[in-house]
C-alpha cells in the first residue's frame, strides 16, 4: 500500500478474516473519512478490496497501462460498506507466451508492479516461466549433457515460451552462467512475492521435452521426433511410458522446488500445435505425466490450456480430472456453447486470450463475457470454475482488463452499458459527458467486436507491404472515430493523468491504423484500373499516415521501442550479451526468428511503436509504392521484393531511442484528428440489384449505397455516374451531404438485354463513378468496375444459401456460381450453394464436374459441399471436397462437431477442369477425384464428419476465398448426379 498510494497508506487499518475450509476470498471496505478499515481473507483480497473502494468511491484507479492516484488529503469513508467474495475458486492470469511478448528482458520493479496490478485485480493464480531455463540447466547435466551443452539448448529469454512449449530451443543462445543465474533469482523473487500475498505461482510442468542426443546418454530411454513448427526444429518428445522419463520428471521437479519454493500447480499441455505423439498412445502417456506430478507434487492441479482440440478427449478419458484446470481461451467465441459437454465435466476456467503477439490493438469481447460468464456459471452441473485472463502479452487495453477482473467479484451479470459509463469516471478522476460518450462509443466498436474469429485486427501500416492483404475489419471506423473525437474534447482538468494521456495516444493511434484497412483497397482498385495518378494521392496519404503513426506513438512510454532494447541491454552480464540480447527482443518483433520462421511469422507482434514504425516500417512501404507507382506510369509488372535481408539487418542495429515520451498527447492527437478529417478517399459504395439475378429482357434497379467512413466529418456533395448499363435515373444522381459515418444512396431503372441466354450465367458489366470529399475539402473521384448478372433459374427442388453474395444458374444440365468470400476456414465460413435437402444419406453417392473456376485466390474452392443443414450457418456435419487454383483437390471437415472446418486431406497438382466424386458409407465419407473424365480414379481421404445427421443436405459450392480483397469469381460445374 505505501508502494501504491506513499501519501495515503497511512490512512488504511488492515486486518484478516478468517476463512473455513472451502470458503471464497472475500473483502470488505468499511470505516470513516481518513481511516478505511480494509479487511480481508488474504493479503491479494485485500489489495482486490482497496483498489475496488478506490475505483467506486475515489474515482481513482491502478492499471498496467496508465493510472490515476489523484486522491484528497483525507481519503472519503465509503459511502456503504462494501463487501465482495469471489464466486469462483480460480482467478488464473497469464499466457504461456507472456514472458516473450510483454517483457522478455524485465527487472524486478517492472515484475512488482505487474504482481501489484494483477492483485489489485483479484487474480490469484498466475503464470510464472522467468528463470525456468535454470531447471533445465541443472537437469540436462543430470543427465549427462556438459555445461556448454545445456546452455546452448536454452534459448533467449525473448524465445523461451516456445521451448518451454515444445516448438522450438536453442535460439539466441548460449546464454551465460550469470544471465541464467539472474533470471533464476527474479523467478524465485516473483513466486516468493506472489506467495505472500496469497497468489499461487503456477510453474511449467513436465512432460517431456529433451534435446538432440538424449538416447544415446540415457539407455532405456526412448524418444518421438517432433517435426518442425513454422520452419523451427522442434525438441524431441521423451516417452512418458518409460521408466527414464520418471527419473527425469523427478529430477526437474526437485530442482524446480529448490530454486523457485513450493508450488501446487503446474501448466503444461502435451504435443502443442502439432506436436506427434508417434506410436505414443495418448492415454498412456497422458497417465504417466500424472503420475510423475503426482509423485513430486501429491495433490498439485494439472492446468490445461482450453485451445482449439486441446485438450484431447483422450487425455481427459485417462487422467483424474479433478485435480486439473483447464484455462479456456475461447470462451467468448460464438462457437463455443458448452464446455461440460466438451470436456466432460471437467473442471474450466471462462477465460480469454484478448491480444496476440502484444499486438498494439484495441478490442476484446465483452459483450459476449458479460453475456456467457454469469449463464454458464449458475446453469445446473456447470463445471465453471474459474476466470482466465491470458492475452499473449499483458500491459495493453486497461478497460477490457478492469472489466474482465470485475467477472469473479460479481454474484449479478454485469450491465455492460452501465459498467462503460462509470468507467471513465475512475479512469479520469470525474464525470465528464465526452469521456462517458467516447466509452459509449468504444463499447459499441472495438468492445463488441465483429471479426469473425473474435480478435481486433492490427494495423497494416505494421505489416510487411501487400497490396492484396487481407482488410477485413472488426469494428465499425466510423463509429471508432467518435469516441478518439470525443476524448479529445474530455474537459482539461482531467487530461492531465497519465492515464488520459495512455488512453488518447492509443485512440489516435488506432484511428490512423484502421485507415490502412480503408486505403488499402483504394490502393488495390487504382493499380488494377491503372490510374497511376489516383494511385500515387492514395500513396502520398498512406505514407503520410504511418508518419503521423509514427509522431503520435512516441506521446506515451507504452508505445515507445526504446524501453523495450534497453531492458534487454540492462540485464545482461557483459556487453556481447547485451548485443545479442537486443537482437533476439528486435527480431521477436520483426521477423520471430531466421528466414525459415519469417515468411510465417514476421511481424506477428504487430506494433505501432516509434522507432519501429519509422526505422523499419515506413522505409519498407515508401520503397514498396514507389516500385508499384513506377510499375504503373512504366505499364510494366513490379519487381518483386525479399524483405527479410532488410529486416534482419535492423536486427543488427544497436542505436538508441527515447526511453521516455516525445510529444505532447493532446496536441498531437489533435493534429491526427485534423488529419484524419481533411483526407480524401474515406468513402466505399456498394452496389446492389434487386432483382438479384435478370432475365432476358426484365427490368430492376439498381442501387449504389454511398457510405462515409470518415467519422470525424460530413462530406460535401457527392455525384454519381453509371456507364455500361440500359440505365436511367430514379432520381437525382448526387447527394448533397453524408454526415460522419452516414449513409446515402442513389438509383437507377435497368432494362437487362433481351438475347436468349446460351450459358447459366452472364455478366452485365458496369463502371460507377463517385466524386467526393470531406465537407470543404477538394473532392476526388472514384471509379468502381463491376456487374451485375443474368441467370438462368435453377431447376426446382435446388436450395440456395449464400454467406459470400452468390448468385445462380442452370441450364441445359450446367451449372455456375459467382460469389465473393474471403476464407473458408475455421471461424470464417463464406460460400454459396446451390443443394438438395436432406439427400445424403448412407450409401448416397455425388458426381459433379467442375468445369472452370476463377483464380481470385489460391484457396479459393468450387466442389460438393455436405452439411446437416446447409442454410443453417455454424450447423454440424461440415464437410467439402474443392478443387483450388493453387493447392489441389482438397477434403476438408469439421474433427469436433462445432460446425467450423478444422482439418483437411488433400491431393496437389490438380487444377479445374475435373471429376469429383464423393462417397457416404456408415460413418465415413470418402473423396475422390479424376482428370480423366472418369476412366481412372485417385482417392483423397475417408474421413468421419462427428455430430453427422443420418440425412444431410449436399450441393455445389463455391468460395472465392480472396482474403478480403473483396474479389468475385465464377465457378462452373456439370454433371451433377445423386444417387
Amino acid at each position: 500500500m505505501r508502494r501504491l498510494l506513499p501519501d495515503h497508506a497511512d490512512q488504511f487499518r488492515l486486518r484478516a478474516l478468517p476463512r473455513g475450509d472451502g470458503a471464497a476470498d472475500r473483502f470488505r471496505v468499511t470505516g470513516a473519512t481518513g481511516r478505511i478499515e480494509l479487511a480481508a481473507t488474504t493479503p491479494g483480497a485485500a489489495l482486490t478490496g482497496a483498489h475496488w473502494y478506490l475505483k467506486y468511491t475515489c474515482d481513482a484507479v491502478i492499471s498496467w497501462a496508465g493510472s490515476r492516484t489523484g486522491l484528497p488529503r483525507r481519503l472519503p469513508a465509503p459511502r456503504t460498506p462494501v463487501e465482495r467474495s469471489a464466486t469462483v475458486a480460480h482467478r488464473f492470469a497469464l499466457n504461456d507466451t507472456h514472458d516473450g511478448y510483454t517483457a522478455p528482458y524485465a527487472d524486478w520493479p517492472r515484475w512488482e508492479r505487474l504482481i501489484d496490478v494483477l492483485a489489485l485485480h483479484g487474480c490469484n493464480e498466475v503464470l510464472v516461466t522467468a528463470g525456468q531455463e535454470a531447471v533445465y540447466h541443472r537437469l540436462l547435466q543430470d543427465f549427462g549433457y556438459t555445461d556448454d551443452e545445456a546452455r546452448a539448448w536454452l534459448p533467449a529469454p525473448s524465445h523461451q515460451p516456445w521451448w518451454l512449449l515444445q516448438n522450438m530451443s536453442g535460439y539466441g543462445g548460449p546464454l551465460s552462467p550469470g544471465l541464467i543465474g539472474r533470471r533464476a533469482a527474479l523467478g524465485r523473487r516473483i513466486a516468493d512475492r506472489m506467495r505472500e500475498l496469497g497468489i499461487a505461482p503456477v510453474l511449467p510442468g513436465y512432460f517431456g521435452t529433451v534435446p538432440d542426443g538424449f538416447t544415446a546418454r540415457n539407455p532405456g530411454a526412448r524418444t518421438v521426433p517432433q517435426g518442425t513448427w513454422n520452419g523451427l526444429r522442434r525438441p524431441d518428445w521423451l516417452d512418458p511410458r518409460t521408466p527414464v522419463f520418471a527419473e527425469v520428471a523427478a529430477a526437474f521437479y526437485r530442482h524446480q522446488a529448490e530454486l523457485f519454493g513450493p508450488a501446487d500447480h503446474f501448466k503444461m499441455d502435451l504435443l502443442h500445435e502439432g506436436g506427434t505423439a508417434g506410436d505414443v498412445p495418448v492415454p498412456d502417456a497422458a497417465r504417466a505425466v500424472e503420475s510423475a506430478l503426482h509423485s513430486a507434487h501429491p495433490g498439485a492441479t494439472w492446468v490445461i490450456l482450453g485451445w482449439q482440440a486441446n485438450p484431447r478427449p483422450a487425455l481427459l478419458e485417462a487422467i483424474d480430472t479433478d485435480r486439473i484446470l483447464i484455462v479456456d481461451g475461447l470462451s467468448d467465441l460464438d462457437t463455443v456453447t458448452d464446455r461440460e459437454k466438451d470436456w466432460g465435466g471437467a473442471p474450466y476456467a471462462f477465460g480469454t486470450i484478448p491480444n496476440f503477439g502484444g499486438r498494439t490493438t484495441i478490442g476484446a469481447n465483452t459483450d459476449r463475457w458479460t453475456e456467457k460468464f454469469t449463464v454458464w456459471r449458475d446453469r445446473p452441473g456447470s463445471a465453471l470454475a474459474g476466470t482466465a485472463y491470458m492475452p499473449e502479452a499483458a500491459e495493453r487495453d486497461p478497460a477490457a482488463f478492469e472489466l474482465f477482473g470485475e467477472l469473479a467479484w460479481r454474484t449479478e451479470k454485469i450491465d455492460r452499458e452501465a459498467w462503460f459509463r462509470a468507467y471513465p469516471t475512475f479512469r479520469y478522476g470525474g464525470r465528464d459527458r465526452s469521456a462517458q460518450a467516447a466509452f459509449a462509443a468504444l463499447a459499441a466498436t472495438a468492445y463488441r467486436l465483429t471479426s469473425t474469429d473474435g480478435r481486433p485486427v492490427d494495423s497494416l501500416f505494421s505489416r510487411r507491404p501487400n497490396i492484396a492483404a487481407s482488410v477485413n475489419t472488426a469494428f465499425d471506423p466510423a463509429g471508432f472515430d467518435r469516441a478518439f473525437a470525443s476524448l479529445l474534447d474530455v474537459h482539461p482538468s482531467l487530461r492531465d493523468s497519465d492515464a488520459y494521456r495512455h488512453d488518447l495516444t492509443d485512440l489516435a493511434r488506432q484511428a490512423l491504423a484502421d485507415r490502412s484497412r480503408m486505403l488499402l483497397p483504394q490502393l488495390r482498385a487504382a493499380q488494377a484500373d491503372r490510374d497511376a495518378a489516383r494511385f500515387r494521392v492514395l500513396a502520398a496519404l498512406w505514407l503520410k499516415l504511418m508518419r503521423l503513426t509514427d509522431t503520435v506513438s512516441g506521446c506515451h512510454r507504452s508505445f515507445l521501442l526504446g524501453p523495450w532494447l534497453e531492458d534487454a541491454k540492462r540485464l545482461a552480464t557483459s556487453p556481447a550479451e547485451a548485443g545479442r540480447l537486443e537482437w533476439t527482443a528486435r527480431t521477436l518483433i520483426t521477423t520471430w526468428a531466421d528466414r525459415t520462421a519469417a515468411d510465417d511469422l514476421s511481424n506477428y507482434a504487430n506494433r505501432d511503436w516509434q522507432g519501429l514504425m519509422g526505422q523499419l516500417h515506413l522505409p519498407q512501404w515508401q520503397a514498396y509504392l514507389d516500385e508499384l507507382t513506377d510499375a504503373l506510369v512504366a505499364g510494366r509488372a513490379p519487381k518483386p521484393f525479399d524483405w527479410y535481408p532488410g529486416e534482419e539487418e535492423w536486427t543488427r542495429r544497436t542505436d538508441s531511442l527515447p526511453v521516455r515520451a516525445t510529444g505532447d498527447a493532446h496536441r498531437t492527437a489533435r493534429r491526427v484528428f485534423d488529419a484524419l478529417s481533411t483526407a480524401p478517399y474515406q468513402g466505399t459504395v456498394t452496389v446492389t440489384a434487386d432483382p438479384v439475378v435478370f432475365a432476358p429482357g426484365s427490368t430492376g434497379t439498381v442501387t449504389a449505397a454511398f457510405r462515409n467512413l470518415n467519422g470525424l466529418r460530413s462530406t460535401g456533395r457527392i455525384d454519381f455516374a453509371l456507364t455500361g448499363l440500359d440505365a436511367t435515373a430514379t432520381g437525382p444522381a448526387f447527394l448533397d451531404e453524408v454526415a460522419a459515418g452516414g449513409s446515402g444512396a442513389v438509383g437507377w431503372r435497368v432494362t437487362a438485354p433481351s438475347a436468349p441466354l446460351t450459358t447459366p450465367l452472364v455478366e452485365m458489366p458496369y463502371g460507377l463513378s463517385t466524386a467526393y470529399g470531406p465537407r470543404g475539402e477538394d473532392r476526388v473521384t472514384d471509379l468502381r468496375r463491376g456487374a451485375v448478372y443474368l441467370a438462368a433459374p435453377l431447376e426446382p427442388g435446388w436450395h440456395t444459401y449464400t454467406a459470400n453474395a452468390a448468385v445462380f444458374g442452370q441450364l441445359d444440365g450446367r451449372f455456375a456460381i459467382n460469389g465473393a468470400g474471403q476464407d473458408l476456414w475455421k471461424g470464417t465460413s463464406q460460400f454459396g450453394t446451390a443443394y438438395r435437402a436432406g439427400a445424403w444419406t448412407d450409401g448416397a453417392e455425388v458426381t459433379v464436374r467442375v468445369d472452370a473456376q476463377e483464380n481470385t485466390g489460391g484457396w479459393a474452392r468450387a466442389g460438393i459441399v455436405v452439411r446437416n443443414g446447409l442454410g443453417t450457418p455454424g450447423s454440424a456435419g461440415f464437410l467439402n471436397l474443392a478443387v483450388t487454383p493453387s493447392n489441389g483437390v482438397v477434403l476438408s471437415y469439421d474433427t469436433n462437431g462445432d460446425g467450423t472446418l478444422d482439418a483437411y486431406r488433400q491431393i496437389t497438382g490438380v487444377r479445374a477442369p475435373v471429376l469429383l466424386r464423393l462417397v457416404r458409407s456408415g460413418a465415413g465419407c470418402t473423396g475422390s477425384c479424376s482428370t480423366d473424365g472418369g476412366a481412372s480414379w485417385r482417392t483423397v481421404a475417408t474421413v468421419a464428419v462427428p455430430g453427422a445427421a443420418a440425412a444431410q443436405d449436399v450441393g455445389i459450392f463455391m468460395s472465392a476465398t480472396n482474403g478480403g480483397s473483396g474479389l468475385r469469381g465464377t465457378a462452373g460445374f456439370s454433371g451433377w448426379e445423386l444417387r
